[in-house]
């Protein structure tokens, strides 16, 4: 019993010794916390390639026992664990960075303070962007006839907060290569993955460049191909998985880029022999890519489905449905199902078409529905550019300085426009956001003094302006789109 409290005794003076001990150590972090170290950058840093990594920092601690180790990587996540991964290497061992950035990316950026004390960690998320890895970007046409490229990147954090104002530059082809120029008869430019693609008939070229900074990385030249091929159009989808891109030429046959390959090849799904005047293609819900080919003399719609007569190819023309009738407008909907607007002796008719295009039961065209137009009819013409809404199921058509917006299932087409720009404006082409909110419309205006494009616009729902217009920013649009990173 004496030992008991002989040893609680001993433990109540140890408590009181160690109440009046003055303990002036700390963890780790304590003297790193005092040294409160602040930066003239917050966390997340936007800048541009080429541009200096800069950061002044401030610290209060006055030891000279202090270290700084800066060290950077590429963000990496782990897609399971959502552990980060990224490898870092160090870059600098002063208390201020400057570190020029050399590519384009999402980089982690680390900073170690140390003292005799312990050790304190900062991070920094970096976006190193390309100057135009983000924006909208206008093909147009010169006067001489070849092609150009403007392009309004979107601004970052940092530059609206500085107040700097969006704007279209100009020949960006030639500013980024060296001076050299695009080819003539430009047609069209699809973004594909991180290459950007631009085809260029007359010059009989498409032009595969880098999405980010616009350098040219490889030319295709058709006449490697064939003598006559002349190409008219450029069939692709935006993924990483896009591997080939087909082109068709009013000398006729199809022709197939292989992207991996850089070669070009026949089109072997398509008889080599026809003579397609015109194509319609867009992604969609079900399908990275609906394509229909169009034979205007002989009234044929080639679109890929079943066909119960001929295995031969995986596109038809909808067993000879069109014949006799002219073909004015072409399109997919949302479900993949093809809609061909004709004129057949005198009037005018919208057929729908079922995705498979044969009828399981009956074995021939799945016709959904076929109804006569009988009001506004020639407003929606040939030479119409437009664009499919999939939320809305309707069709944005242009007609001069006019856009009208009409429900195709539903109605017949409204004579009220949607959209009316300004006069001496005329709709060129059409593009929309990835979510369809928003309606890119490229227009001409031939009395216009300078450049002669402009683009505007609008809320797909209400039809009302986003933003001011960006008039006289480019040459004739011949594509307009909001190209991602």
């Amino acid at each position: 019993m004496k030992r008991i409290h002989n040893i609680i005794s001993f433990l109540v003076i140890l408590l009181l010794f160690s109440s009046c001990y003055d303990d002036e150590s700390s963890l780790a972090s304590g003297k790193i916390a005092e040294i409160q170290v602040t930066s003239n950058v917050k966390d997340t840093i936007n800048l541009y390639l080429g541009d200096n990594i800069s950061i002044q920092n401030q610290y209060s601690y006055t030891g000279d026992d202090i270290t700084w180790q800066w060290s950077i990587g590429k963000y990496t996540e782990n897609a399971v664990d959502k552990k980060i991964t990224t490898a870092f290497k160090e870059i600098g061992t002063e208390a201020n960075l400057e570190y020029k950035t050399t590519e384009v990316g999402h980089y982690f950026l680390r900073l170690v303070t140390s003292n005799k004390y312990g050790s304190d960690i900062k991070y920094y998320h970096v976006f190193v962007n390309s100057e135009f890895e983000e924006g909208y970007l206008i093909l147009g046409r010169r006067e001489d006839g070849k092609g150009s490229l403007a392009f309004m990147k979107t601004l970052t954090p940092e530059e609206v907060e500085q107040g700097l104002q969006p704007e279209f530059r100009q020949n960006l082809f030639a500013y980024t290569n060296g001076g050299d120029e695009l080819g003539e008869g430009p047609v069209d430019c699809d973004k594909i993955y991180d290459k950007l693609y631009i085809l260029c008939g007359k010059a009989r070229k498409v032009y595969q460049l880098d999405a980010k900074s616009f350098q040219l990385v490889h030319e295709f030249d058709y006449t490697m191909y064939g003598n006559d091929f002349v190409p008219q159009d450029l069939i692709s989808y935006d993924s990483r998985y896009c591997s080939e891109i087909y082109s068709t030429s009013p000398n006729g046959g199809v022709a197939k880029i292989q992207v991996a390959d850089l070669e070009i090849f026949p089109y072997t799904d398509l008889p080599q022999n026809m003579k397609f005047t015109r194509t319609y293609d867009r992604p969609n819900e079900f399908s990275s890519k609906v394509i229909a080919f169009i034979d205007d003399v002989n009234s044929k719609v080639y679109a890929s489905g079943f066909n119960a007569a001929d295995f031969s190819f995986s596109y038809f023309p909808c067993y000879d449905y069109f014949d006799g009738r002219e073909i004015i407008q072409v399109f997919f909907d949302v479900d993949g199902n093809l809609i061909v607007y004709t004129i057949n002796n005198g009037k005018y008719y919208l057929t729908k078409i079922g995705s498979s295009l044969t009828s399981f039961e009956t074995m021939a065209l799945d016709v959904v529905y076929e109804r006569e137009c009988t009001t506004n009819v020639t407003l929606f013409n040939r030479n119409s550019v437009f664009e499919v809404n999939d939320p809305n199921s309707c069709l944005f058509f242009g007609n001069q300085n006019l856009v009208y917006k009409w429900a195709y299932n539903q109605s017949e087409i409204p004579s009220t426009p949607f959209i009316t720009l300004p006069d001496g404006e005329v709709v060129k082409c059409m593009n929309q956001s990835a979510d369809h909110k928003q309606l890119y419309i490229a227009t001409y205006n031939s009395q216009r003094v300078g450049l002669k494009g402009s683009l505007y616009i609008y809320n797909s729902d209400t039809g009302k302006a986003i933003g001011k217009p960006y008039e006289g920013v480019a040459d004739e649009p011949v594509k307009v789109m909001y190209k991602v990173k």
